[in-house]
């Protein structure tokens, strides 16, 4: 369900696989919690593979916006699916959240 690496710039991209939906978001917040208790606060979550979320997981993304920006690093979005996206749309979250179609875009917003 969930798969994460590290770049050489300490990045950390979250990938994941299937719905975040129900029981499935506890297991998401705990591996995002992991990933900002070990100091990485450059986040990349990747979503091509996620066909749905709901309220509780985008409150997962939002806290953990928040505190990756009150450390100084940041958090973005790679290749929302379209249910996905219109979601992020809908509840104005593109405003705040950066949403990339591409890795290579995703890599240099960090630069």
């Amino acid at each position: 369900m969930f798969d994460i690496t590290l770049d050489a710039e300490n990045t950390a991209f979250v990938h994941v696989q299937g719905k975040i939906i129900g029981s499935t978001v506890a297991q998401f917040h705990k591996e995002i919690e992991q990933q900002l208790q070990n100091g990485n606060n450059k986040l990349i979550i990747d979503l091509k593979n996620v066909p749905l979320l709901d309220s509780t997981a985008l409150g997962v993304i939002i806290v953990a916006f928040q505190v990756v920006q009150r450390s100084g690093g940041k958090l973005v979005l790679l290749n929302p699916q379209k249910a996905v996206s219109n979601i992020l749309e809908v509840t104005r979250l593109t405003s705040i959240l950066e949403v990339y179609e591409s890795e290579e875009e995703a890599r240099n917003a960090f630069i």
